[in-house]
Order: C-alpha cells, then structure tokens, then sequence
C-alpha cells in the first residue's frame, strides 16, 4: 500500500505543472514568463508536457507493478535533471526556484520508492 501511495503522490505533484499544456496562463506563475512572449510560451506549453508524462508513468505505476520501475527510473532522470540543469545554469532562485522544491519534495518518495521495490523484487526471487 505505501508503494502505491508514494506513486500517487509522485504522480499529483507531476499532473499540477501539466496543467500550463492547456493553460497558457499557468506559466507566469509557474515560470515568470509573461503571456507575451508567445514564442517563449509555446514552448513552455510543450514543456509542459513532460511533467504530465512523468505524472502518468507514476499514475500507471501506483495501479500497475509491471510498470513500477521503468516509471521511477523515468521520473528519477526528470526529477533530478532539472535540479541540475537550474544549477549548472545558476538559476535555482525566482520563479525556478519553486519547481526545484517540489522536486526535493519528491526525492524522498523517489528514494523509499527505489528501496522498496528492491526489497520487493528480492522478496519475488
């Protein structure tokens, strides 16, 4: 059950950015970035994207354990590449600084969730 509540969590803090994909105004709030700059917000809006795949992964993950690690490792690669990438490009404060937290928020859930299903796989061997 902890497994399944710990994709489901994963999985909501993923589909609330997604929201920007069909809701352009999302990414002020989101990103700073003002509506005007449409060039800028179709691609953000695209970006979105990703955070609503990673959401299902984890949604699929929490109701399917075929697909449990193939989700956590996808989501793990999301999750710590933005960190990362903010970082190396000095932009961890204003508006990105928000989307790094909930990634920290998350990293706790992305590590009991890796040790878990590795004790549950060597339990299944």
């Amino acid at each position: 059950m902890v497994i399944v509540l710990l994709f489901a969590f994963l999985a909501i803090i993923h589909f609330l950015p997604a929201v920007a994909a069909i809701a352009p105004g999302q990414l002020t709030s989101l990103y700073g970035v003002e509506p005007t700059n449409t060039p800028l917000v179709t691609l953000l809006q695209h970006r979105a994207i990703l955070p609503g795949l990673v959401g299902g992964a984890f949604a699929c993950a929490a109701a399917m354990p075929a697909v449990r690690w193939p989700a956590l490792i996808g989501g793990a690669i999301s999750m710590i590449g933005f960190p990362i990438i903010a970082a190396l490009n000095n932009e961890l404060g204003g508006s990105l600084r928000r989307i790094a937290i909930v990634d920290a928020i998350g990293a706790p859930a992305l590590i009991g969730l890796f040790f878990l299903l590795r004790q549950s796989n060597q339990e299944l061997a």
